[in-house]
């Protein structure tokens, strides 16, 4: 896979584009929009290539007859969100950029979580800091794997990507911080 970033120019707000795939995917931002409401945000894919966007408390935006409705309310930076298309499309978020220090708390359970840096980086430097008794796995849109065999923790993603989201699964609550790879 090629190298991703998230483009920032001088005279503009800082913009990162999700493309999205037929079928499932997670996906998250490292952008921080003016206006967070879900419809705002997912505005450009509001059509008939868009199935669902739904955030780890199973809370979804989905077309119910000829209306979309936002039953998850408004984009959360650090959270990732499952999607699902029937055609592929793409969208841009634009506002500010988060702080890639900017702490994630990880509960006991799955959730989705954001990816905050800028360019991709190898997985298990990536989520360093939550590697250990707490962590059970870590998985991406393609269903690749960081998990521990063993005594081994074996990173079966490679390489963390900017506009991904990633389900994790944790045995206890903990503290995600990207900067740990810095």
């Amino acid at each position: 896979s090629g190298e991703y970033s998230i483009a920032v120019l001088n005279f503009m707000s800082p913009w990162q584009p999700i493309d999205l795939s037929i079928g499932y995917q997670f996906i998250s931002s490292s952008i921080i929009p003016p206006d967070p409401e879900m419809t705002i945000i997912m505005d450009e894919v509001l059509n008939d290539n868009l199935d669902f966007v739904r955030n780890s408390a199973g809370q979804m935006l989905r077309k119910i007859g000829t209306t979309w409705v936002n039953g998850i309310g408004d984009w959360i930076v650090e959270e990732g969100y499952l999607i699902k298309m029937f055609a592929e499309d793409s969208f841009t978020i634009e506002g500010e950029l988060v702080d890639p220090s900017t702490p994630i708390s990880v509960i006991e359970g799955y959730q989705f979580v954001s990816y905050f840096p800028e360019t991709s980086m190898d997985a298990a430097l990536a989520f360093e800091s939550i590697i250990g008794d707490n962590l059970h796995f870590i998985r991406n849109s393609q269903g690749q794997i960081l998990r521990k065999i063993g005594p081994n923790w074996i990173n079966g993603i490679g390489n963390c990507i900017p506009g991904e989201g990633y389900l994790i699964k944790m045995f206890a609550d903990d503290i995600l911080n990207y900067t740990a790879a810095n």
